[in-house]
């Protein structure tokens, strides 16, 4: 064969392999050559709404789960910081506890200038924008975002304007806000993000390939409406994944309010949760369908070896566990564990990581994916940590927890923290009123002060007790001594006083008067005697000119007696709690008020007066109370011969004239009557809703359910639904508008009470699987999951002391805690370094 032929034989050979491999690649791989590919991988988010992880709906679900599962890693134990949309995205987006960044509801600060001016400034996108990444997002953003900006950091802007909707929603399209009806093709929500962020992708690696992309899919489902597509609207009839263990499981008399009085549901509300299931599981079929588009889009593209993709959801749900027909916000697994799986570069198929994580980790780890450092204010950590170790032990040691715990070189945490709601002014100040007094009353009950109770003590109370623990201030006062410690009787925190060095005094310390235990009586304030007083003042209202004032009997100036009238100075008035201040406003003569300027200037200076008269309008409140029992208690207490009698029996004396008519008995009499006729409607009032509160009867009042045409009430407020201290709503047969149709009548249920504010840790570890929460009222509870997984018996009264006062202990710290460093030290399970503190409960189990 001659060299001529052997080289076309060369040459035709190396064409055929290259159009071979040009056929195995994807269409668009010409825009994507090696050389124009970005370096840093490129990130997707797709986030569900109230998608739970323990009532099935990942099952139904088989698309996701072969690409996210099947070749990728699953975070088996993944919580979220607070079971509600608004706060938990903020976390999501801010890598922020609650307590940091102040978003505690779903419309408090929700989307406010506050949370626009202070947080959104320095979310993930930010940073991963400034950093060259080419930014989308698309769908639900916050629950309040009116749609009037576009948030920073975000260059592709679709966000769904107030809460979720399938159809019929208005939506911030960069800047021009676009109205979308009913039309399944044209405005089915799910199919128009999964749409818009294909096209998104498609077009940033054709005209920007070296620009990496960052995309956030926020999709409606399975939220309320629940619109499934048409075409899988027929599927999971009867299906009961939903009905766990505790479903249905009421009343729970050891459990917080809300779930003592809810007891078991009617057959209706049963049926109920069997058809929002189904509902639901059909809204996430496109869900499914929208996770296959965009990762086909990836091959196509030929990124997806360079794209990392998170799959999660901003909370879980329940439906019908202990007996509340549905919704969130409760602190147990169902609510506060969601689904999360990460595929990308490095990630091992189908591995799994059973260590604790959290919505906070997830803005720290899409920035440690792109090559970025994590800002300092950020409270949780990067995930990637634990997938890079995970995978190198398996590759290189071929050994691995059979539990699937990865210790990663530095220790992580395995406790985070769930809060939900928020310490109104009012609560909070009855909370420090009541420290306060139950911290005196504990340390008053010890022989001495530790520095474990003193941390819980106020700045003028440590500085108290430190000066009273030198020698040097002990009594009696000695030659040199400026102070002395002084306990006296009726004051719970002892008292620092000057050392006056008279005899006077020096003989009230050597007799032991002045201490709590020699002096029964109290301290006098008065050196005279009461009835000499009496008697004193008797003699100059007989004997005294008018305006005659004797102030060699008042001890102590009043505050009332400078404002007031001088010439009632005959009334003994005693010092009164509320002290003056600084009045930086003023009535003028038009009736108008007008403060000083810096007021309506400093915030700050603002805040603390306004602190002010809040609390002396409480002490003049309280003042009230007391003069009005006072009174009541003179009026019946009266002399039949006073004293003041000798002045006359006439109007025209000074003395007491005692006027008594029938027209003014009666008027008396019937004003007695009116008065104790009120008192008991309001008793009886009481008593109806206490029993309404309590009672097996239904909640609802029939009634009410047809309102008039013109009146529009919402289904949360509907009169038909109304219970004391409890969130009730109502579901009849017009809620949904897609099939399957709700035609079983209307009913009302109640999901939240005023008082399920709660703080929780949340540990999980190889050896520990517990949840502590302390809520608003005081109420405590503890499950230990390892027992009891489904979280069915409060076992608080198993726990030793030691225990429960280390969980509170560390629950402080974790609602104090501050950045990375703090929440992650105080995420750590209490170990001692000389013994092994596993005797959690009094029997040593």
């Amino acid at each position: 064969m001659s060299t001529a032929v052997a080289t076309t034989l060369l040459v035709c050979m190396w064409l055929i392999m290259s159009s071979c491999t040009e056929g195995s690649r994807s269409p668009y791989s010409r825009y994507n050559g090696r050389g124009n590919k970005s370096q840093k991988p490129n990130i997707v988010v797709i986030m569900t709404d109230d998608q739970d992880e323990l009532l099935g709906s990942m099952e139904v679900m088989p698309k996701t789960l072969r690409i996210m599962r099947d070749q990728g890693v699953h975070f088996n134990n993944s919580f979220v910081s607070t079971p509600m949309c608004c706060p938990s995205r903020s976390s999501f987006l801010t890598g922020m506890y609650t307590h940091n960044h102040h978003v505690y509801t779903n419309n408090d600060n929700c989307s406010s200038p506050f949370w626009q001016r202070t947080h959104e400034t320095r979310t993930f996108a930010t940073y991963l924008n400034n950093a060259g990444y080419r930014t989308g997002y698309f769908g639900k953003y916050l629950n309040e975002y009116n749609g009037t900006y576009i948030p920073p950091g975000w260059r592709e802007w679709v966000g769904l304007i107030k809460n979720t909707r399938f159809y019929n929603y208005t939506v911030n399209f960069n800047g021009n806000k676009m109205k979308h009806e009913d039309n399944y093709y044209a405005d089915y929500f799910t199919d128009l993000i999964a749409n818009d962020s294909v096209t998104f992708l498609k077009n940033s690696k054709q005209y920007f390939p070296k620009r990496p992309v960052l995309m956030v899919l926020s999709l409606p489902a399975p939220h309320g409406p629940e619109d499934a597509a048409p075409q899988y609207q027929h599927l999971f009839y009867n299906n009961t994944l939903h009905r766990t263990p505790t479903w249905n499981m009421a009343p729970n008399p050891d459990k917080q309010y809300l779930l003592k009085v809810t007891g078991k549901m009617e057959p209706i509300e049963q049926k109920f949760t069997d058809i929002l299931q189904q509902k639901r599981l059909q809204t996430l079929q496109s869900v499914d369908d929208l996770v296959e588009k965009v990762y086909n889009e990836l091959w196509y593209l030929d990124e997806l070896e360079n794209t990392y993709i998170i799959y999660t959801s901003d909370h879980g749900y329940h439906l019908g566990q202990f007996g509340v027909v549905k919704g969130k916000a409760l602190p147990y697994d169902f609510d506060v564990r969601v689904p999360l799986y990460i595929r990308g570069p490095g990630i091992k198929p189908r591995s799994k990581i059973s260590n604790i994580v959290a919505n906070i980790d997830l803005a720290p780890t899409i920035l440690d994916m792109a090559g970025e450092e994590v800002p300092s204010h950020m409270d949780g950590r990067s995930m990637m940590k634990l997938i890079k170790t995970k995978s190198y032990r398996e590759q290189d040691h071929g050994s691995f927890d059979s539990n699937n715990f990865v210790t990663a070189k530095k220790p992580w945490r395995d406790t985070i923290l769930l809060e939900r709601g928020k310490i109104t002014v009012k609560k909070r100040k009855a909370l420090m009123r009541a420290h306060k007094k139950n911290f005196l009353e504990t340390v008053n009950s010890l022989p001495t002060v530790s520095e474990s109770y003193m941390k819980y003590a106020t700045p003028k109370q440590k500085r108290i007790f430190k000066e009273c623990a030198k020698p040097e201030n002990q009594p009696p006062c000695k030659r040199g001594q400026r102070y002395q410690c002084v306990q006296e009787y009726g004051r719970n925190m002892p008292r620092l006083m000057k050392c006056r060095h008279n005899k006077g005094r020096r003989r009230m310390q050597r007799d032991g008067y002045g201490s709590k235990k020699h002096c029964p009586c109290g301290r006098k304030k008065n050196r005279i005697d009461a009835q000499e007083k009496l008697s004193q003042t008797e003699f100059l209202m007989k004997h005294a000119s008018k305006d005659f004032s004797p102030k060699f009997i008042r001890t102590k100036r009043s505050y009332l007696q400078i404002i007031g009238n001088a010439s009632s100075s005959h009334n003994s008035i005693s010092s009164l709690p509320v002290q003056p201040f600084d009045r930086r406003c003023r009535v003028l003569p038009n009736d108008t008020v007008s403060c000083d300027s810096i007021l309506y200037q400093d915030p700050l200076e603002w805040k603390n007066h306004k602190e002010k008269l809040d609390e002396m309008i409480e002490e003049y409140r309280k003042m009230l109370e007391d003069l009005r029992v006072y009174r009541k208690h003179l009026k019946a207490s009266k002399p039949s011969d006073s004293f003041l009698g000798e002045f006359g029996n006439t109007m025209s004396g000074r003395g007491y004239v005692e006027y008594e008519c029938e027209p003014c008995n009666n008027r008396r009499s019937e004003r007695k009557k009116e008065i104790e006729q009120r008192r008991r409607r309001r008793r009886n009032k009481k008593k109806r809703r206490r029993k309404e509160n309590h009672s097996d009867s239904p909640l609802w009042n029939s009634t009410y359910w047809n309102l008039p045409p013109d009146e529009k009430v919402s289904r949360r407020k509907h009169p038909a639904c109304k219970r004391a201290t409890m969130d009730c709503s109502l579901m009849d047969n017009t809620h949904w508008k897609t099939p399957p149709y709700w035609t079983n009548g209307p009913f009302c249920f109640c999901t939240n009470s005023n008082n399920n504010t709660y703080w929780c840790i949340r540990t999980l570890n190889a050896t520990h699987d517990l949840l502590y929460c302390e809520f608003i009222n005081n109420f405590i509870s503890y499950y230990d999951l390892k027992k009891d997984p489904f979280q069915m018996r409060n076992a608080i009264h198993d726990v030793n002391y030691g225990i429960l006062q280390q969980l509170h202990e560390q629950l402080n710290a974790m609602r104090a805690c501050e950045g990375s460093k703090e929440c992650n030290k105080a995420g750590l399970w209490y170990r001692d370094e000389n013994k092994e503190h596993d005797d959690l409960t009094e029997d040593g189990t």
